[in-house]
């Protein structure tokens, strides 16, 4: 089993792009890069932390903008352009994964798979569908995955969140000691990649579990949902 080593010192998020490369960086990371400094009146840090809890409006306005201390004309409509490119470079048709609904919709196939089945729903930093993944497949009561394999999707696509999920077909969702003690596995790599696991839900034919409804995964710093 492969250990997960934490650094001694945070790369910053320029070395973390030579290094990792730029999908690995955090929402708050990407917007410090984009802005560079902040101003006399507020922190980068504070700046980026009031544009990050704006976000969730899914449409910034200029107004919205300037009332930030810190944030004046220039840094507004640099903002407002960056968004305007990333919403016309946006995958056609790729779907939003913003509700439990909405996860069990697309792996729907898992209600009536006869064997455990561990899939990835890999999202891009607007919650868009970039990537499904069938990561693992196991007897009826169990499915061994490791976080390196999970994560192994995320050095080639722009991915900033994840949402695991995975079949019980006995019909019992409640989670067991190893599901748990995997969602704070992956909760940990993901920390550590710049990745965000936003949920882990178990599906039956006829019921679901999701650890972020049952405060299980807390929402994490910069996500925007």
């Amino acid at each position: 089993m492969a250990t997960l080593k934490v650094q001694d010192t945070p790369l910053r998020p320029r070395e973390k792009i030579q290094t990792l490369g730029v999908s690995h960086l955090t929402t708050e990371e990407l917007l410090s890069t984009i802005l560079g400094s902040g101003s006399q009146k507020a922190s980068l840090e504070s700046v980026v932390r009031a544009i990050v809890e704006l976000l969730p409006s899914k449409k910034i306005r200029l107004a919205s903008l300037l009332s930030i201390p810190g944030v004046g004309m220039a840094k507004a409509c640099q903002i407002l352009a960056v968004l305007e490119f990333v919403d016309r470079l946006r995958p056609i048709g790729a779907p939003i994964i913003d509700r439990t609904e909405k996860v069990l919709e697309v792996v729907s196939e898992l209600r009536s798979a006869n064997r455990e089945m561990v899939v990835g729903l890999y999202l891009n930093s607007r919650l868009q569908l970039i990537r499904k993944e069938l990561l693992a497949v196991g007897s009826m009561n169990e499915a061994v995955i490791h976080p390196r394999d999970i994560f192994s999707a995320v050095t080639s696509q722009p991915i900033q969140y994840l949402i695991l999920c995975h079949n019980h077909p006995s019909g019992v969702v409640d989670p067991s000691a190893s599901d748990i003690a995997l969602t704070n596995r992956v909760i940990a790599a993901g920390d550590l990649l710049g990745v965000q696991l936003l949920d882990h839900v178990i599906v039956s034919a006829k019921s679901e579990y999701s650890f972020r409804s049952h405060g299980q995964i807390q929402k994490r710093k910069g996500a925007v949902v």
